[in-house]
């Protein structure tokens, strides 16, 4: 066997190891890296659409529904578990690995397998979307679609076949995001500066070619979201998906730039520099046509990111996702080109980004996935399918939520300039709510909630009221906002015999909405709890061991007789 030969065969060997490096590290992160808020959002509407629930709505979503419909099937087969998140984020390690794949392939057929090896790695590891690309949500998908259509236009000439199949990429990848639009924006017009530029040049424009093509790309553009909007129109649903789709997501002032009008200088400047470095590859190239492709790819790229940049409301890492490997292959492109070997700098560059990510989350620290799991599984455990659950996001993945909006940034920043008014405390009464996950409620409902649910673990909380009785068979007023099955429970944790609006009652009672008295036969603390949670195994006296955290005292309190006055009329003991 030759030197060279063993020398590939080596370095097949290494590729094969970096692979699987990589995906082990993938999975381990998959497994153990904090949970976003967006991730259970994404997964409360792929268990809707397993429930036969309708997204905008019979539950809220202002993505479009390609990436969660696709995802739905694997859902139904895993169930309700603690641990879904992880186990949704395995099921995407095929996708991004097909993003890998084609950033390589593109890399290889523009410049060579080096370039394509170096620019994949570098994607998988960069550190300001790596976390993002771990994370279950919709640009998951989006980004490797556009990619493909990014590939499947830039590694051939433009005929019909080619641009009618790229233009049915990018229009799923609308189908998975609308933020596809300044994607395909910034590509159009690096399109057309590159145009005027090799038309400056010279060179000849095949209009025929480019003008018959252009109707195949149209359609396959249009087709996927064409097909759900006569879906959502067949459920009589359209006017609501295209408000979530687009018209939710444009508020007018909302952005970290409105102070600032330096950055809107960015985006032209960018351009500027785009078109001067575009010029002066395509005179000095002895390619043309390939040099065109490969600035087609990296143009656009640099345009999209200076846009965002410059104007785009509400920049997050994962808008990066689709524009990082075209990035990067123009950068390892432009340095690997003419050599026969990875150098240094981009070596360094690996270790850099994998120390980084090490260092900021190494996938041996867990303890906010944990914190997550062991939340979701006290909802499970005390809730069943047809109970609510008050969230901010879809918290609970599995459970019905009584109120249709989620108090995500848009949310939030619509509620603050009273643009939106989402009546937290209306629909946990209209509903019963028995459980509220207390993360990112709106300021309105803190107080609501903290009189009448009691803290059980970490943000979870159920419904019920913790007070004190001064003396015994006085009669307090017990105030209750939420109607639903309620027990009284003692020190200890034990069904206690009492008096409610004069009736002697011991064991679950269905108390309505109202002002209630209440006698026991002995003084001292005391529990009224949501009847099913002892049911379903919560420790009550656990419960009464926990410190206050912020939960009010109603009875025998000058408050309980102000909350009794806020609730206005009687209660009624069923």
């Amino acid at each position: 066997m030759t030197q060279r030969s063993l020398r590939r065969r080596a370095q097949t060997v290494y590729a094969v190891l970096g692979v699987l490096a990589l995906l082990g590290l993938r999975l381990a992160s998959a497994w153990s890296l904090r949970v976003d808020s967006d991730e259970p959002q994404h997964l409360h509407v792929v268990w809707a659409w397993t429930q036969g629930l309708l997204p905008y709505v019979d539950l809220f979503d202002n993505h479009t529904p390609l990436f969660q419909l696709l995802m739905s099937p694997l859902l139904a087969l895993l169930g309700a578990r603690a641990d879904i998140v992880p186990c949704m984020r395995t099921a995407t390690i095929p996708v991004w690995t097909l993003g890998l794949a084609l950033t390589w392939w593109l890399g290889r057929r523009l410049w060579n397998a080096r370039v394509g090896w170096v620019a994949a790695t570098l994607t998988a590891l960069f550190p300001l979307t790596y976390l993002s690309s771990v994370q279950f949500r919709t640009d998951d998908l989006w980004w490797v679609l556009w990619v493909a259509g990014v590939a499947v236009a830039a590694l051939g000439a433009p005929d019909r076949r080619r641009l009618a199949a790229a233009g049915l990429l990018i229009g799923l990848s609308f189908a998975v995001s609308m933020k596809t639009t300044p994607l395909l924006i910034t590509q159009l017009l690096a399109l057309g500066l590159l145009g005027v530029l090799w038309h400056w040049q010279g060179r000849a424009i095949a209009w025929c070619t480019w003008l018959g093509a252009l109707p195949g790309a149209l359609l396959g553009l249009l087709l996927p979201l064409a097909a759900f909007a006569a879906f959502f129109a067949a459920q009589g649903a359209l006017g609501r998906a295209w408000y979530f789709w687009i018209g939710y997501n444009i508020v007018p002032g909302m952005g970290p730039w409105t102070g600032s009008r330096l950055q809107y200088l960015l985006f032209p400047t960018v351009s500027v520099l785009v078109a001067l470095v575009s010029w002066r590859r395509l005179r000095v190239s002895t390619d043309a046509v390939l040099t065109l492709r490969r600035l087609a790819m990296f143009d656009g790229a640099a345009l999209y990111l200076a846009a965002l940049l410059s104007y785009w409301p509400l920049l997050t890492l994962q808008d990066l996702l689709p524009v990082v490997p075209l990035l990067m292959l123009g950068a390892s492109g432009t340095r690997l080109v003419h050599t026969r070997r990875i150098g240094w700098g981009f070596r360094l560059a690996l270790a850099l980004e994998l120390l980084t990510i090490l260092a900021v989350r190494p996938p041996w620290r867990d303890r906010l996935l944990q914190r997550q799991e062991r939340e979701l599984a006290l909802v499970l455990r005390l809730t069943h399918p047809d109970d609510f659950v008050m969230d901010a996001k879809g918290e609970a993945i599995f459970r019905r939520r009584p109120v249709f909006w989620v108090f995500e940034d848009i949310a939030e920043y619509r509620i603050a300039h009273g643009l939106l008014h989402p009546q937290v405390r209306v629909h946990l009464e209209r509903t019963g709510t028995p459980v509220v996950i207390d993360h990112r409620m709106p300021d309105s409902a803190e107080p609501f909630i903290a009189r009448n649910y009691l803290p059980l673990q970490g943000n979870v909380r159920v419904l019920g009221q913790r007070f004190t009785v001064a003396q015994a068979r006085q009669p307090v007023l017990l105030p209750i906002a939420i109607p639903q099955r309620y027990v009284l429970l003692d020190a200890q944790g034990r069904s206690a015999a009492a008096r409610i609006d004069g009736r002697a009652v011991t064991g679950a009672v269905a108390l309505t909405r109202g002002c209630h008295t209440l006698e026991v036969p002995a003084a001292g603390p005391y529990l009224l709890l949501w009847a099913p949670a002892i049911r379903r195994g919560l420790d009550a006296a656990a419960l009464l061991a926990l410190p206050a955290q912020r939960q009010a005292a109603p009875a025998a309190t000058a408050e309980a007789a102000l909350q009794c006055r806020q609730l206005g009329a009687t209660g009624v003991l069923d």
